[in-house]
């Protein structure tokens, strides 16, 4: 009996200082390349209008190296287009996947992390 390759660990967008709709424009730009993608709200039942409405965006890991190729282009366009980190939290804009977390940044070339 043939059993199904184990699946990769999701990955997690952290941007710091970014609005829930780009969080959202991103994430319906993700899953037009059928790449599971979702918003993930932050859970602190306190309210803060200091912190961002959203924790991170979620997507699966592509197949295939075409799809690999075209997420890195939409994340390196969100970046370069959108992404300035705050200066008054110290957070970092960073991808995570299972324990693995590299830094991001506005110009980043995203597609060797993407590879891994």
């Amino acid at each position: 009996m043939a059993t199904a390759p184990p699946t990769p660990d999701p990955w997690a967008l952290y941007l710091p200082g970014w609005p829930l709709a780009t969080y959202r424009e991103c994430a319906v730009h993700i899953a037009q390349l059928a790449i599971q993608a979702q918003v993930v709200l932050r859970s602190n039942p306190h309210f803060d209008s200091h912190l961002d409405q959203v924790e991170c965006l979620t997507f699966d890991s592509p197949r295939t190296a075409a799809d690999r190729r075209q997420l890195a282009v939409i994340l390196e366009y969100y970046l370069q287009r959108y992404y300035e980190t705050p200066d008054t939290r110290g957070d970092t804009a960073r991808l995570v996947r299972g324990d693995q977390v590299y830094s991001v940044k506005a110009g980043a070339r995203l597609l060797p992390v993407l590879d891994k």
